[in-house]
């Protein structure tokens, strides 16, 4: 018997067949699964399953990711990124499921923010899942928005979804080591170096600039509170970091202090002395990022004094050229060569005891430095920033301590 489809003998001609199923009834499934994540997730709000559950706003329109730190961040983007519309119009979205809308207009437009032009600006974002618009009404609501309308994905998935040239924000996905070296009022050499990446203590550098700019009085003392002592735990809960075994209610001497923010890298140190010039913690971040733009940087920002905060980046090439300006302070310089120090803490019963600040960067220690300073996260991995004879090296990100030293040993003059 001869089977016969649509005029062509299949017994002579299995071969054109196997092409047209292929054609007709494979290909549209493989297609389907080979969409481009990006079409995939334009308009959704995604959450890093591997990363801290960092939020993602990912564009409608450029297709590209937005990284929503907070509420207050979620919420400013979100209406940056809205869409007028009518209150017409808007009353043909529904505003809970079940409710029947305007299919073509629901299509056309979900994924986005829409902003009430005849009404006081209300922001509204319709989700792509169910077609339904929800109140933004401020930061609070944004972000319980970005919990309960969002859509889990792999990091290995997110790298796949191209990230926004406008924002000064880590990518969150970054898999390799960046590094620069500058000399002379020039960059010598790097990988990445424009990258945006956490800074993690490197932060400290800044604190300290900014610092000396404000307070020229070392011998003077300071408190150390209970808040300056939980400071850390505010970030990072019950997690190590690096501190000195100051106690609630002794007073430092804040040359002592500069010394242990930059050879320790204590974090409460770096709370101290924001704290002893009088400002709030906030004016003083806000004359951190001050000094960024002043020193020309682009992609470098600053949330907190002691790089605790993930969000604090910047690039290679910007860290070093802050490096540069941080050593050249003969105050920074003295401090970050320190191998040891000791802290006279005086009680309130008018005792001292001593607090030893010891530098662990060991292996660092070993390339003779004229200064250094490093940083840990996990976020941000091993970075450091190095002063050796003219050369200013910087390693962001580095998975080790040999990978970091290695780069190190390649980017500085050899002697």
């Amino acid at each position: 018997m001869v089977f016969v489809l649509r005029g062509f003998d299949i017994m002579k001609d299995m071969k054109r067949f196997i092409f047209f199923f292929l054609l007709f009834f494979l290909v549209p499934i493989f297609a389907k699964a080979e969409t481009p994540i990006v079409e995939r997730v334009k308009g959704r709000i995604l959450l890093q399953v591997e990363s801290y559950g960092r939020a993602w706003y990912v564009d409608p329109v450029s297709g590209k990711r937005f990284y929503l730190k907070d509420g207050e961040v979620a919420y400013a983007l979100m209406r940056e990124k809205g869409l007028g519309i009518t209150n017409a119009n808007l009353e043909k979205i529904p505003v809970k499921k079940g409710q029947v809308g305007d299919k073509k207009l629901i299509d056309r437009i979900k994924g986005r923010i829409l902003l009430q032009v005849e009404s006081r600006g209300e922001a509204w974002y319709v989700n792509p899942t169910d077609g339904v618009r929800y109140y933004l009404k401020d930061g609070d609501a944004a972000y319980k928005l970005m919990r309960s309308a969002a859509l889990g994905v792999k990091n290995s998935d997110l790298k796949k979804i191209p990230m926004n040239e406008e924002q000064v924000a880590f990518g969150g996905v970054f898999d390799s080591v960046a590094y620069a070296a500058y000399k002379d009022g020039s960059y010598e050499t790097g990988a990445y170096a424009d990258t945006i990446l956490p800074l993690a203590s490197l932060t400290k550098l800044m604190t300290a600039l900014v610092f000396v700019d404000r307070y020229p009085n070392w011998e003077a003392y300071a408190v150390i509170t209970k808040e300056h002592i939980l400071y850390p735990k505010s970030f990072v809960g019950d997690d190590a970091t690096s501190e000195v075994d100051y106690k609630a209610g002794e007073r430092v001497r804040v040359r002592d202090a500069f010394v242990a923010l930059l050879v320790a890298s204590s974090n409460q140190s770096a709370a101290v002395l924001a704290d002893a010039t009088g400002l709030p913690r906030s004016e003083f971040v806000a004359l951190m990022n001050e000094k960024a733009r002043t020193l020309g940087f682009k992609k470098t920002k600053f949330y907190d004094v002691s790089g605790l905060d993930a969000n604090n980046v910047s690039t290679p090439k910007e860290m070093a050229l802050l490096a540069s300006a941080a050593f050249a302070d003969t105050a920074i310089a003295e401090a970050a060569r320190q191998t040891s120090y000791a802290i006279s803490a005086l009680s309130a019963d008018g005792t001292t005891r001593e607090i030893p600040v010891t530098n662990r960067n060991y292996s660092l220690l070993k390339f003779n430095p004229d200064a250094v300073k490093t940083g840990f996260l996990i976020e941000a991995q091993r970075n450091v920033a190095l002063k050796k004879g003219d050369t200013i090296a910087v390693v962001l990100h580095a998975r080790s301590m040999k990978e970091r030293d290695d780069i190190l040993r390649k980017i500085l003059p050899q002697e």
